[in-house]
Order: structure tokens, then C-alpha cells, then sequence
């Protein structure tokens, strides 16, 4: 075994996975093949093939090779990222299998899956039954807390083997992020808009529910936000989706199937069923595929743009660069793309111009709210996160969690879902990273192209050229060469401007 053995077969795997979780997603296989997949590549990640890296990167810091040594702990880094996966799996598995059987019984005799509950909560005026909505979510989070208990204790072993106190110092050392100085933002993020938060989230909830923000539920958010969606619903059709993306891409020399990378297939979903994207990266860049179930209205271009922004990325990286560089790193490059293209619904001229759409004034106090409360929980959940993977045991956590996201989004959050919020350990930490670069590649862009960026024709070429580069650095030292600390301001700018 050698490092371009660990590097051929850690692509292997991940490219199986990702094809495995594809073909299960789109209803195109049966039966997972992971478990398999799992086993065919079981040497890679023996404790000799961490060894072997970690001799390789002392040897180019003796050589002085500071290139070498970068790409080969980002290898390192996907490799222990990849090994945790791994040991997880099975849990994930069996906490996913419940989340697909389970199905709650409505009011009106139908029953409906628990992973669409926040768009029956979202379309639900009577708030007795988001009440008994949200009950029945909180009664079945509850059944798997067992479930995700078990998984915190061996995640903490897991961390404990590598030589680590726990995830939160496992991931500082291989990643050069400290979830801690992150968790420290969060905060820092809650206590500057925290009054401007509960002046329009309270006069919002009160308008919409009749009831003040603190007597308010989690379950009853959805359908507070769902005035953006609902009273502007025919300006926003599915019909000529595809067709439209594809003008105002061309418009900034785009390519929407990135050069014969990416593909896009659309269905038209069950009656009822919320809109859903899944982007399947099967080998980076030469096979991305973008799966669509799309209707009509906001939350289904939301669901596209997001989507696509995060393929396009993945489909215009070079595909010369080592596999660390494609298929690794930092993956809140992906979320931070996908929220660029995703926020042009928040561009009243792009609106104009792409669906004119010209009553935006309402439609962009709702969705700037929607947005900070989005960042808001966010925020809770990276303070909850990194406090519980740093304890390593869910014991005595809920009232923690109560707390903590009271204070972020201003409403009761049923402590049943003291373990479902954070299921992905740290990922939290991924998604506030990118909603801080986001803006300052906004501000990068605008700098450059103007508040029209997305019509300048210089605009694709040069997103083209930062996609190109891969994920071989992370979203803090990006910002820095543009210029930029990874911080909130631009977003409270955001927030005070349009709020």
C-alpha cells in the first residue's frame, strides 16, 4: 500500500457510495449495496493507511514541500472523515430506515411520511392540528433517541481510538477549524440580532397566528413563513424552469450541464409531496447528476437553484487535480454555492428580469426574515452541537437544548428533538461557515460586476475559474485572499437594510 493506492481506493469507495445512494434516492435500486461497498474497500482504512500518511506528510515537511504536505493532510483529513463515516453507518442506516416507514395519520384520514411533517406544518392553518402535527413528529423522535444516544457514545470512542478527546478535537486537528471559535461566532450572531429578530419575528407571528413570540411554537414557524410562498404563488411556476435557468446562465456564459458533466432529470412529484433535489456527484467532475421533483411555486425553485449551485460547482472542478482536492475538503463550499444561486430570489431585479416578478417589497421582508431565522437556528445548533460532541454523551442534554434554542429562534423547541437536530456530527459547523462566506463571495462578485452580477457576461467565467480550483481550500482562507474575514457583518448589513 502506497499513497496513491490510499487516494485510487478512497475514491473507489466514496464514488460507489455515492452512485449506491443515488440509485436508492431515485428509486432506481431496491436494496443498498453500502454494506458491500464497505467491505470491498475495508484495507483503506486499516490503521496502517493513516500511518502511511502521516509518514508522508512528515516527510514533505522535511523536504519543505509546502504544496505536498497541504494536499496530503487534506487527504488524511477525507480519509479519518470517510473512517468515521464508515463506523457510523450502521446506526445511520437504522435511524434512516425509520425516518422513510414511518408515516403519521392526518385529520382527514390520509397518512403522510414524517419526513414531509414541516410542509404539513407549513400548509396547516388550524393550529390544534400543527399541534397534533408537531406531537406526533416529537413522539417519533422520541422512539430513536435511544438510537442516537448509542451513536454519541460511539462517536466518542471512535474519537478516542484516533488519539482525541472527542469529535470537536478531532476535527480541529484534522480539518485546522476549531468548532469552538465557530460555536464563539454563533454567539456573537445571536447577540447582535437578537432585537432585531424579536421585532419582526414577533410582529410576524403575531400578525399571522395571533399570538406573541414567546407563547409560539417550532411548529407553528412553517406556516408563519409560509406568506412568502403562498401569497406569491403564481409568479413562480415549474413550467419553463429548466428553460429560464438555462437563459440567465447563458447570459453570464454558463454552461447548465457544465460542459457535458452534469445532467438534470425532472419528475413531477406525488400530490402533496414537497419539492426535493438530490445531487449525486458520482465521479467528480465527469458524472454529476441533478434529480428534480418539481411542481409549481417558490419552494421548488428554492429547492433547484440551491441545488444546481452546489452541481455546478462540483461539476466545473478541474478534473486534474487529486482526488483530495475533487472529492474531499471543505464541504461547506458546496452549501456556500448552492445558497449564491439560491439567493437570487432575494434579487428584485433578477426576479423582474428571470419571472417578472415586480411586488417584491412584502415577498423580501418575509424572506429575509425566513433567512434570519434560518441563520438563527443555525447558530443553536452549533452551540448545542459542539457542546454535546464535546461532553461525547447525550446524558442530561435536553434541557441544554431547550435553552439554547429558545434563545436562537424565540419559541418552544420540543426537547425530543434534543438529538434529531444535530444528527450529522458537526455539520452544523459546515452549514454557519458557509452562510458566512456566502455573503463575501456576494460582495466579491459585486465588486467586480455590479448589483447585476448575475447578467455581466464576465460574471460566469469567472465563477467558472474559482470552481475550477476545486475544494482545495477551505472557505476562511478564500475569504482572506478575496480580501475578507470569514465574519456576520455583511450579513447583519443584509438584515438592517432589508429588515
Amino acid at each position: 500500500m502506497d499513497v496513491d493506492s490510499i487516494r485510487s481506493g478512497l475514491e473507489a469507495y466514496r464514488n460507489g457510495l455515492e452512485l449506491d445512494a443515488y440509485e436508492l434516492a431515485r428509486g432506481l435500486r431496491a436494496e443498498s449495496e453500502a454494506a458491500a461497498i464497505r467491505r470491498a474497500y475495508e484495507a483503506v482504512f486499516r490503521p496502517e493507511a493513516r500511518r502511511l500518511l502521516d509518514e508522508a506528510i512528515e516527510a514533505a515537511e522535511g523536504r519543505g514541500l509546502a504544496d505536498d504536505v497541504a494536499t496530503l493532510r487534506l487527504l488524511r483529513a477525507g480519509l479519518v472523515r470517510l473512517h468515521v463515516a464508515r463506523e457510523l453507518s450502521p446506526i445511520d442506516a437504522a435511524i434512516a430506515r425509520h425516518g422513510r416507514v414511518v408515516f403519521i395519520e392526518l385529520a382527514d384520514g390520509s397518512r403522510r411520511p414524517l419526513r414531509d411533517m414541516k410542509l404539513l406544518l407549513a400548509t396547516e392553518p388550524d393550529p390544534q392540528r400543527r399541534a397534533e402535527i408537531e406531537g406526533a413528529r416529537s413522539e417519533q423522535a422520541s422512539l430513536l433517541i435511544p438510537l442516537m444516544s448509542e451513536k454519541i457514545g460511539i462517536e466518542q470512542g471512535i474519537a478516542q481510538e484516533l488519539g482525541h478527546a472527542n469529535l470537536v478535537a478531532l476535527h480541529r486537528s484534522l480539518t485546522g477549524v476549531d468548532p469552538r471559535e465557530v460555536a464563539a461566532q454563533a454567539r456573537k450572531i445571536l447577540d447582535d440580532t437578537a432585537d432585531l429578530y424579536r421585532e419582526v419575528m414577533g410582529w410576524t407571528v403575531r400578525k399571522r397566528v395571533g399570538k406573541p413570540l414567546a407563547d409560539a411554537t417550532r411548529g407553528d414557524v412553517p406556516f408563519v413563513l409560509a406568506a412568502r410562498y403562498l401569497d406569491y404563488a403564481e409568479q413562480f411556476t415549474a413550467k419553463d424552469m429548466v428553460k429560464l435557468t438555462k437563459h440567465f446562465l447563458g447570459r453570464m456564459g454558463i454552461d447548465l450541464t457544465a460542459g457535458g458533466n452534469l445532467s438534470i432529470e425532472i419528475e413531477v412529484p406525488e400530490a402533496g409531496r414537497p419539492a426535493r433535489a438530490y445531487v449525486g456527484a458520482i465521479r467528480v467532475p465527469r458524472d454529476v447528476r441533478l434529480a428534480l421533483e418539481v411542481r409549481d411555486g417558490q419552494r421548488d425553485w428554492m429547492t433547484f437553484l440551491e441545488a444546481l449551485g452546489r452541481a455546478l460547482f462540483v461539476g466545473h472542478i478541474d478534473p486534474d487535480l487529486p482526488f483530495e482536492q475533487r472529492g474531499l475538503g471543505d464541504l461547506s463550499l458546496d452549501h456556500a454555492y448552492g445558497a449564491l444561486f439560491k439567493h437570487l430570489l432575494l434579487e428584485p431585479r433578477w426576479l423582474e428580469r428571470s419571472l417578472e416578478f415586480t411586488r417584491s417589497k412584502d415577498y423580501l421582508i418575509l424572506a429575509y426574515l425566513e433567512r434570519l431565522y434560518d441563520l438563527r437556528l443555525c447558530c443553536g445548533r452549533v452551540i448545542y452541537d459542539v457542546a454535546l460532541r464535546e461532553r461525547g454523551s447525550a446524558e442530561g442534554m435536553e434541557e441544554f437544548y431547550e435553552e439554547v434554542m429558545r434563545e436562537a429562534i424565540g419559541v418552544h423547541s420540543p426537547r425530543e428533538l434534543f438529538l434529531h437536530d444535530v444528527r450529522t456530527p458537526l455539520h452544523s459547523v459546515a452549514q454557519l461557515r458557509a452562510r458566512l462566506f456566502e455573503p463575501l463571495m456576494t460582495l466579491h462578485l459585486l465588486h467586480y460586476f455590479d448589483d447585476t452580477w448575475w447578467a455581466n457576461p464576465r460574471a460566469g467565467p469567472f465563477l467558472r475559474q474559482e470552481w475550477w480550483r476545486g475544494r482545495r481550500f477551505t472557505v476562511e482562507e478564500l475569504a482572506k485572499d478575496m480580501g475578507y474575514a470569514l465574519d456576520s457583518k455583511p450579513l447583519l448589513k443584509l438584515f438592517h437594510k432589508h429588515l
